[in-house]
């Protein structure tokens, strides 16, 4: 009885459950007009406007507020331009799921073998919530690993790199990890790569303006975001107190990420020093964790305790919310870390068969 248990439960809860629980969320989001909503609402038309030819950034003093700016990074829309010749909700659909395929890749270019970590990761909030927000996270995740992987080669780590800045600007602490690892030049091409494609903003905004955009925009939602700032700022603190504290852990950990030379901690200084962090964000934190676990264990399952938390968006920030979250990663993260170390003996990330083999300690 037992044993037959054994045999069943495994892919019952981490192949037919996600299957469901996919199903049905696609059907919520797509009735209710939440399906790649960000995606819908801001990159697409963004990238409509880019294709004529014309400024899609909002001016200066444009209220930020009401959720929907086209104010992406210029590279997301230039890239996005291809799905503008789908109908909008085709282009909902090809997006969701290019991001499903690029989280199962950034998985798979990592190490993972194993089908249940990818039963569980599927379940993580994070991932999970890609489908309603379609913010480019699960594609950063792939972006990630192919840094990771790729991090003894100049051209393409850089590249890549520099590509994922120019996507999502708060990856940039991933250059200051490749000059942690002495990779001088990965990290210069990968700063080259991520200022030019700040060049792509000159034809319609100047690039300070641009700066001052996204000032704004943080200031707008900020508080709402899962970030030590907004759990601060969510159960009362002044707005001054809660920056100074959550600047200060987030420089703390990337001065700790640097003498550590550790692939995890500078993911989750990216994620500290972030003026805006949704819960999607947080899938980026699997690939260190692939890197060092890429077999089934109990921190795998952690992160499904962010299921069906509001992803994204003015008003969601909740403390209770917002400490769950940061308390989950902050596992993720730690046992991350905690491996890397044990693995290659030393501070810096040598991870490979050796991490595989460690994996026998959970």
């Amino acid at each position: 009885m037992r044993a037959a248990a054994s045999k069943i439960l495994p892919p019952l809860c981490l192949i037919v459950v996600p299957v469901i629980a996919y199903v049905n969320i696609f059907q919520i989001a797509w009735s209710d007009g939440s399906f790649a909503i960000d995606f819908h609402n801001e990159i697409y038309p963004e990238a409509q406007e880019l294709l004529k030819g014309q400024n899609p950034f909002p001016a200066t003093i444009a209220d930020l507020t009401h959720g929907s700016n086209h104010i992406w990074p210029p590279l997301v829309g230039y890239v996005a331009i291809p799905l503008t010749a789908l109908s909008p909700s085709a282009a909902n659909v090809v997006i969701v799921l290019l991001g499903i395929v690029c989280f199962g890749a950034a998985l798979w270019t990592v190490g993972v073998r194993d089908w249940r970590v990818y039963g569980a990761a599927s379940m993580w909030g994070p991932v999970i919530g890609e489908t309603r927000t379609a913010h480019l996270s699960l594609i950063l995740c792939l972006l990630a690993a192919i840094v990771w992987r790729t991090r003894t080669r100049t051209a393409i780590a850089g590249l890549t790199l520099g590509f994922a800045i120019g996507l999502k600007l708060f990856l940039w602490p991933l250059a200051l990890w490749l000059a942690s690892l002495r990779r001088w030049r990965e990290a210069g091409i990968a700063a080259a790569t991520a200022a030019a494609s700040l060049l792509l903003l000159l034809p319609f905004i100047g690039i300070l303006e641009y700066a001052r955009l996204l000032r704004r925009l943080g200031a707008a939602f900020d508080q709402d975001g899962f970030s030590p700032y907004g759990l601060l700022v969510q159960t009362g603190a002044p707005s001054t107190v809660a920056r100074v504290v959550a600047l200060s852990i987030g420089f703390v950990i990337l001065a700790v990420a640097w003498r550590r030379r550790s692939f995890a901690l500078f993911i989750a200084a990216a994620l500290l020093l972030s003026p805006i962090v949704w819960l999607d964000y947080f899938a980026v934190t699997a690939i260190p964790l692939a890197v060092v676990r890429p077999t089934f264990s109990w921190v795998w399952l952690v992160p499904i305790l962010t299921f069906g938390m509001p992803s994204s968006g003015a008003g969601v920030g909740v403390s209770t919310q917002t400490l769950r979250v940061l308390a989950v990663f902050t596992v993720v993260v730690w046992y991350s870390e905690r491996h890397e170390r044990s693995a290659s003996g030393v501070a810096a990330p040598r991870f490979g068969p050796t991490a595989r083999r460690a994996t026998a300690d959970s």
